[in-house]
């Protein structure tokens, strides 16, 4: 058959000039070379491309190599062994290489793991009007939104299919023939043997789906969270989860377009990725919990300690005194006190839970990364300052001090340096009389 939308992936090839390079070098090439996979899913469904997978009769690398040097792209091993590579042309296109896993092309797309992605199209003299090879009907389960597996034996080759699978299910909005779904879940324990990172690259992207909670939901009725994350605390309830997550993403969903510094992402989680993640991990309640997020998920330590500072409570009396504060050093100093991931929980306890909207947010962090100096609010008097007004401090009593009189600040009781001057002599004076 024809392919279904021959101009989109005519339009793609047209307006990389080193694909142009590419089909050069594939017609000059003994070998016979086929787009496959989620690539041509993607161009039927017209979603964004973001990596393009080639399969080869032969050993693809010395094409691949020959294709980096002439535009300029990074050539790297994804599996040496298997004679899998990988070109980066930075900031427009990543393609993949791979030889056939069979003796031919038909008997690989048998081997693939769902039947949308195990289309075929030949780069040939008549690409992109090449005949698309579909032995599995997979143009067929995409327009009707099914999802099948290519075979009793995808998810046993494979177990990490088992999570692409619930990721197709929620960013494509597909639904689980019954056959492929209980053979998912029969299957589901089969992920204990995948590699954490694998594991967490694939949870990841079901929580960047703007239909996560449905995602959560697959995860829990095929067992599979049971696999990741251990057995669930008392309270469990995956209804309650995903209402939660509703919740938030409704929320989240004003902040997607907006860039605020001191939101950077960790270990490429972004913060609404982080945010639904906490979520998670305090619905379901795990026990062993950093054995989990480091021994088998392999998240760095960075990124635990970002999740347990959302999993802690909220200061409730802080989070009031944020949403009405409007002096802006006040405001620096309150969003100071919440450091490290400062600007996380607010945004995560701050708009996510109703305490103050996103126009507030913004001014926090704005006068915030303002005034600071360093990562932090500069104090009104120096260590200098300081100890010419007491007397006899050691270092660290001055630290205490300084602390103590951007309290002060925060209370309105100090405006100026002059007046932290005559607090500090005042209270100094009180400190000794209590003494």
């Amino acid at each position: 058959m024809k392919f279904p939308n021959v101009s989109a992936l005519s339009d793609f090839f047209d307006q990389y000039s080193e694909l142009q390079i590419l089909l050069t070098l594939v017609e000059n090439d003994p070998a016979d070379y086929w787009l496959v996979g989620g690539c041509l899913r993607n161009f039927i469904l017209n979603l964004p491309q973001t990596d393009i997978d080639i399969a080869s009769s032969s050993d693809p690398t010395l094409l691949a190599k020959r294709w980096a040097a002439k535009t300029g792209g990074n050539w790297f091993w994804l599996d040496e062994q298997r004679h899998q590579s990988r070109v980066v042309i930075p900031d427009r296109l990543i393609l993949d290489f791979n030889p056939l896993r069979a003796e031919s092309i038909e008997k690989d797309q048998l081997l693939r793991d769902f039947t949308i992605n195990s289309l075929a199209l030949l780069v040939d003299n008549s690409f992109p009007e090449s005949l698309l090879l579909d032995p599995l009907n997979g143009v067929d389960h995409l327009e009707k939104k099914r999802l099948k597996s290519c075979s009793d034996e995808s998810f046993s080759d494979d177990p990490l299919r088992i999570l692409k699978g619930v990721r197709h299910a929620v960013t494509l909005d597909l639904e689980f023939e019954n056959d492929t779904w209980k053979q998912l879940c029969s299957t589901s324990p089969l992920l204990s043997r995948i590699a954490g990172e694998r594991i967490r690259d694939e949870l990841k992207k079901i929580l960047a789906s703007k239909n996560v909670a449905k995602g959560l939901q697959l995860l829990d009725e095929s067992g599979v969270l049971q696999v990741i994350l251990g057995h669930p605390g008392s309270q469990w309830s995956s209804e309650h989860l995903a209402s939660e997550l509703t919740l938030l993403n409704n929320k989240l969903a004003q902040f997607s377009d907006f860039n605020l510094p001191g939101l950077e992402s960790v270990e490429q989680f972004n913060a609404r990725e982080m945010i639904l993640f906490t979520e998670l991990l305090k619905e379901y309640a795990p026990e062993n919990r950093s054995d989990i997020l480091h021994n088998r998920l392999r998240l760095s330590r960075q990124l635990e300690r970002v999740v347990n500072a959302l999993s802690r409570p909220s200061d409730s009396a802080l989070l009031q005194s944020l949403a009405v504060v409007s002096e802006p050093r006040q405001q620096a100093l309150l969003v100071e006190l919440l450091n490290p991931f400062a600007a996380l929980k607010l945004l995560y306890w701050g708009v996510c839970r109703d305490k103050f909207d996103l126009e507030r947010l913004k001014k926090l962090i704005g006068s915030f990364n303002t005034l600071k100096f360093h990562g932090r609010i500069p104090d009104l008097l120096n260590g200098k300052q300081v100890s010419a007004a007491l007397q006899n401090v050691s270092p660290r009593q001055i630290g205490v001090y300084q602390s103590r009189i951007k309290l002060a600040e925060i209370n309105g009781e100090i405006f100026s340096a002059t007046d932290a001057e005559k607090w500090l002599k005042t209270k100094l004076s009180f400190d000794n009389e209590e003494a």
